[in-house]
């Protein structure tokens, strides 16, 4: 190959052909009125994906429906073809300066092309939309798949720092914002409250992605993460009877216990029962009694509970011996060091159903409630059979206490009030409120 190159022969054919091509090209290029030239002299191309350039008012103004970039053809000679494409030193643009806002037919120009060159827009025409830009703050929906958490927890709150964007476009796009998501990614099993970076993407109600832009478009996301508990009433069951002696009363240290873990599993339980096994006791004195856990609970708030068991002897003894064993025993039981509730041997408990909750201490100048605020829950009262005959939903008084509420969702905890001698449990014991700051 080298050899044909250095060739004397060769490089004469070269100069030839080339002296050829420059000769028809200056003389295409000096027949500037003469295009009956033939094909061989002339070159058509498609220049693809040329952007647009498009002059208007910036600072006021929204144009839409124009393309990004338009396909031109070119034909001329091939000289001025090749450097054309080569060099790039065009521009495609729509000048709407001088347009008002409405709807228009407009013709796309051009600059930089030689003037031997025949040019030719695809398309050559658009219809656009010029409206007034439109500059508007909206609150953030911080938003998280509950799928990504681990069995047993929930979401308590969401909030998103900073806690409103702004939001430029079109003013009917801007008309048409239904949500301002921050959408947070994260892998699964996650059981503890976290911190992250979200994007911001707005929506309309079909939740479809608007053309507009957002500053800051991304904030950053808390999320408090809670597990799946609840609080039921202990039931002692006495197990066994002590030789020749008779249980007065048994004293429990609690008489509630939180349980934690599947959320249906939970719902299905009321109480907790203590087997509380007496059989070798010999005098009044305290048990310690290990809790077990019901199907579907994964770990209890303590798992042993202290009994002080009151036992009257049955032998025959004499009475004054009777009376200042009671005495003693008694006497026992009010010097306890630590604070027990006696639960009764034998209770009961009712289940009131759609009892409202209502929400206290919310600051209204500056927060507002999203949504349904009624809210209503189960109750379950436990005590005495005598003292729950006559109960209905009026005694019962539920709410939350908002005083220390932020913007987002808020899981409050239900608190609340029953007859003296009963205990109550709300089922759901949480209220979930969405707070949005009042402009």
């Amino acid at each position: 190959m080298d050899k044909l190159f250095e060739s004397p022969w060769f490089l004469r054919i070269m100069a030839l052909l080339l002296s050829l091509l420059i000769f028809f090209t200056v003389k295409s290029e000096t027949s500037t009125d003469n295009y009956t030239t033939t094909t061989s002299d002339r070159q058509a191309e498609v220049i693809k994906d040329v952007p647009v350039e498009v002059l208007y008012d910036s600072e006021n103004l929204i144009v839409s429906d124009v393309p990004k970039t338009v396909d031109v053809s070119i034909k001329g000679p091939l000289a001025v073809v090749l450097q054309t494409k080569a060099f790039k030193d065009y521009h495609v643009y729509l000048d709407l300066s001088k347009e008002t806002i409405g709807e228009h037919k407009v013709k796309f120009k051009s600059k930089g092309f030689s003037d031997k060159l025949n040019v030719q827009i695809e398309p050559s025409t658009i219809n656009v939309s010029i409206e007034e830009k439109v500059t508007k703050t909206f609150k953030i929906d911080p938003d998280f798949n509950e799928s990504r958490l681990s069995p047993n927890y929930f979401i308590k709150t969401m909030t998103a720092n900073p806690s409103e964007v702004t939001v430029t476009g079109a003013k009917s796009v801007i008309d048409n914002i239904a949500y301002i998501k921050a959408m947070l990614s994260s892998d699964g099993n996650i059981n503890e409250s976290f911190t992250k970076e979200a994007p911001v993407k707005v929506l309309d109600r079909d939740m479809n992605k608007l053309d507009v832009s957002v500053t800051p478009a991304t904030v950053s996301v808390k999320v408090d993460i809670g597990e799946y508990s609840k609080e039921v009433p202990l039931s002692l069951n006495i197990k066994g009877s002590p030789k020749g002696k008779k249980v007065k009363s048994i004293k429990a240290e609690e008489t509630m216990i939180t349980l934690f873990g599947s959320k249906n599993d939970l719902e299905k339980i009321q109480s907790l029962p203590v087997d509380v096994d007496v059989t070798k006791l010999k005098k009044s004195g305290d048990i310690s009694v290990n809790l077990d856990k019901p199907n579907g609970v994964t770990k209890l708030s303590f798992n042993q509970l202290r009994v002080h068991v009151i036992v009257d002897d049955t032998s025959s003894s004499s009475g004054s011996d009777q009376n200042q064993e009671k005495e003693k025993e008694d006497k026992n039981a009010d010097n306890e060091e630590t604070k027990v509730t006696e639960a009764p041997v034998s209770t009961s408990t009712v289940t009131l159903k759609d009892i409202a909750v209502s929400i206290e201490n919310l600051d209204t100048d500056q927060y507002e409630i999203e949504g349904n605020a009624n809210h209503f829950v189960s109750v379950l009262v436990t005590g005495e059979k005598q003292r729950l005959a006559n109960i209905d939903k009026s005694d019962i008084r539920l709410y939350v206490d908002a005083k220390d509420v932020k913007e987002g969702i808020n899981n409050l905890e239900i608190m609340g009030e029953s007859p003296k001698g009963t205990t109550w449990k709300a089922n759901p014991n949480t209220m979930k409120l969405k707070i949005s700051q009042i402009s």
